[in-house]
C-alpha cells in the first residue's frame, strides 16, 4: 500500500483528510455539530420551518457525502445516486409499516438495501469508464425508477401493491428507540444530526484508509494501480456499493421526516442536483458538499415560489466554477492559508475568464 502512497503523492482529497483528522480538524467538526446542536431548539421555538429545513439540509448533505467518496475520490461520476436514495427509502417505508419503527434495526436495513443495489448498478458500469460509466449509472437509475413508478415488482409477484406506483407510499412513521418517540421534529433533529456526524467520521476514516488510498491512486492513473497488482474492479464495486449504503441511510432518514416515499426519489434529477452539490462544495473534500448540499436546499426552500429558482442556482453555479473553481471548500482554504492573496486570485479569475471568451 505504500507504494501506491508513494506513486500518487498526496492528492488534494487526502491532504484535506489528513487536516480534518488532525487535533485542529477534529475540533471544527466538534464545533460545528455542538454549535448545530444548540442551535436547533432556538430555531425550533422561533420558527419551526428553519428546523425542518435543517433537518432536509442534513439528509441531503448525508447524501451528497455518499457520491462525494466515489467521485470526489474514486473519480467515478455517478447518475444513479438517486436509485439508491429511494432504494433506503422504500425499504425503509415497508419495514416501518409492516415490521417495526425501531431505527435500529430499520436504518441499517436501508444501508443495506441502498449496497445491495449500488452493488448490482456498480458489477455492470464499473466496466465502461468516463461518460459512459455516468451514462450506465443514469440508465439503471431510470430503470429503477419506472420500476418503482408503474408497480412492476407488485405485477411480477402477483402483489396488489408493492410500491405504490405513481403515489408511492404515505403515511410513515417516525423512528422510536429506547422508548424515545422521534415524531418532535426537533427530537428528530438530533437523530438526523447523530447520524450525519457518525456517517462523516466513517468515511473519512474510509478516505484515509489504504482501501481509499487505493481509490485515490485508480482516480489519478488506474493502469498504474492495476499494474501493481490490484484488482480494479473489485475496488470500484466495493467502493461504489459503501457510497450505496450511506446513501440508502439518506432515504432512511428522509422517508419518515416526510412521511411518504414516492418515485420521484429515484428521479435522475435527484442525480444532477448531487453532482451541483459537489461541484459547488469543492470534489474530494467530504465537507464541501455538505455546504453545497445546503445552499442547494437554501435556495430551494427559499426561492421555491419562483417558478425558475433554478436560474438562481444556475447563475451561482456559473460564479463559482469561475472564481472558485475548487469549490466553496476550496475558496475557504484559501482564505484561511493565505488572506491576502484572494484579491489576486479574484482578478486571475476575472483575466483567464475575459481570455477564454475572447477566444
Amino acid at each position: 500500500m505504500k507504494s501506491v502512497v508513494e506513486l500518487f503523492g498526496r492528492s488534494q482529497s487526502s491532504q484535506t483528510g489528513d487536516q480534518l483528522l488532525s487535533s485542529r480538524g477534529r475540533l471544527a467538526v466538534l464545533v460545528s455539530v455542538g454549535a448545530l446542536a444548540l442551535f436547533a431548539p432556538i430555531a425550533d421555538a422561533y420558527e419551526p420551518f428553519w428546523l425542518n429545513m435543517l433537518v432536509r439540509m442534513m439528509i441531503f448533505a448525508l447524501l451528497a457525502l455518499s457520491l462525494d467518496f466515489v467521485f470526489g475520490y474514486a473519480g467515478l461520476l455517478s447518475f444513479g445516486h438517486a436509485a439508491m436514495f429511494g432504494a433506503g427509502g422504500y425499504a425503509a417505508a415497508m419495514l416501518i409499516s409492516e415490521v417495526t419503527v425501531n431505527a435500529l434495526v430499520v436504518l441499517p436495513a436501508a444501508m443495506v438495501v441502498g449496497a445491495v443495489v449500488a452493488g448490482i448498478i456498480g458489477w455492470f458500469s464499473v466496466r465502461a469508464r468516463g461518460i459512459y460509466f455516468a451514462m450506465l449509472t443514469l440508465a439503471f437509475a431510470q430503470l429503477f425508477y419506472v420500476m418503482a413508478f408503474t408497480d412492476l415488482p407488485a405485477t411480477i409477484l402477483g402483489m396488489e401493491s408493492f410500491t405504490g406506483g405513481d403515489n408511492g407510499l404515505y403515511g410513515i412513521q417516525r423512528y422510536a428507540l429506547f422508548g424515545v418517540d422521534f415524531t418532535p421534529t426537533l427530537v428528530y433533529f438530533y437523530l438526523t444530526l447523530a447520524a450525519v456526524a457518525l456517517s462523516f467520521v466513517a468515511l473519512l476514516r474510509l478516505s484515509n484508509s489504504p482501501f481509499g488510498r487505493v481509490l485515490q491512486g485508480i482516480r489519478e492513473n488506474e493502469e498504474r494501480v492495476q499494474f501493481l497488482g490490484y484488482d480494479v474492479r473489485r475496488y470500484k464495486v466495493f467502493g461504489f456499493a459503501l457510497s450505496g449504503a450511506f446513501a440508502g441511510l439518506a432515504g432512511g432518514l428522509y422517508v419518515p421526516f416526510q412521511s411518504v416515499t414516492h418515485p420521484g426519489m429515484l428521479h435522475w434529477m435527484i442525480s444532477g442536483e448531487l453532482v451541483v452539490m459537489l461541484l459547488l462544495g469543492g470534489l474530494g473534500t467530504l465537507w464541501g458538499p455538505m455546504l453545497g448540499a445546503a445552499l442547494v436546499v437554501f435556495l430551494e426552500e427559499q426561492l421555491a415560489g419562483f417558478a425558475s429558482w433554478e436560474i438562481v442556482l444556475g447563475g451561482i453555479f456559473v460564479v463559482v466554477v469561475i472564481f472558485a473553481p475548487r469549490g466553496l471548500a476550496g475558496a475557504i482554504t484559501s482564505v484561511r492559508d493565505d488572506p491576502t492573496n484572494v484579491a489576486t486570485n479574484a482578478k486571475r479569475a476575472i483575466r483567464n475568464y475575459i481570455e477564454k471568451v475572447r477566444r
